[in-house]
């Protein structure tokens, strides 16, 4: 039996998870519903990047992808002073910290998430720290971080697809992957097993679009606990949720919910 998936993510980053959903029977089809840009002033943000340089910070938190990319831009080469420590909110961050700016990141917690960084990352008083985030962040993190000197500076703004703004390094959809634009996905979803949600904003942003009632047949996959909150807070069930942010993650999640979903972990 093939089942039918729309992952509410860019096709170039959620290739991934669409190759391990094929493992399982399940056709995707993708569909980007946000787009991540620059801020119009980047004068904090540029001063952040000279003082890091400079050795102004014992720490750098890292909390998406997205901000790695800011980061890598912006310093357009040159490396991360030694003394700098890294914190990554999770493995796929760390990984891109690794990639995009040659760093092995000191601490990631084993919860991914703010709430599991504040719960298990140990600091020494007084530490000075640069937390460039997006937007629209939770008060999560720099609440726990409250302690110690955290200059925070918003590193890109979450938008509605298409709206404008100076896009973050987007990449073209691969080869082979299925592509639904925002506004086909209300008519497409009477012939859907699975809808896929990767963060809050995409939350909000689909309910715009497709309200809030789906057919009986359509099962919900959160990426983790706070797209599940706002699924719940929209009036939609979180009907599972990946233990872990990552491709194999939703695929374990998904396979909870199709029963002859056949691919072994």
């Amino acid at each position: 039996m093939t089942y039918q998936a729309l992952i509410l993510r860019d096709a170039a980053r959620a290739a991934a998870t669409v190759r391990e959903f094929e493992k399982l029977g399940i056709e995707s089809f993708c569909a980007r519903l946000i787009d991540t840009v620059w801020p119009a002033d980047l004068s904090e943000l540029n001063a952040g990047i000279e003082a890091l340089l400079a050795g102004s910070y014992h720490w750098l938190v890292l909390t998406s992808v997205n901000t790695v990319e800011v980061i890598s831009t912006l310093l357009a080469g040159r490396r991360l002073p030694p003394r700098s420590k890294v914190a990554a909110v999770g493995t796929k961050t760390a990984k891109a910290a690794r990639t995009r700016l040659g760093v092995d990141p000191d601490f990631v917690p084993a919860e991914q998430s703010a709430a599991g960084m504040v719960a298990q990352w140990q600091l020494e008083p007084g530490q000075k720290i640069f937390y460039p985030h997006g937007d629209l962040a939770s008060s999560t993190l720099s609440a726990g971080l409250s302690a110690h000197a955290v200059h925070e500076v918003v590193a890109y703004l979450t938008v509605a697809a298409g709206s404008g703004g100076a896009p973050l390094g987007q990449l073209p959809a691969p080869p082979g992957i299925h592509v639904l634009a925002p506004e086909e996905i209300p008519q497409a979803l009477d012939g859907l097993d699975l809808l896929v949600f990767t963060a809050p904003s995409i939350v909000r942003r689909f309910v715009q679009l497709a309200g809030v009632n789906l057919p009986d047949r359509v099962k919900t996959v959160a990426i983790g606990q706070p797209t599940a909150a706002a699924l719940r807070s929209a009036g939609m069930a979180a009907d599972a949720i990946a233990g872990e942010p990552t491709p194999a993650g939703l695929a374990r999640a998904a396979q909870e919910l199709l029963p002859n979903a056949n691919h072994q972990f």
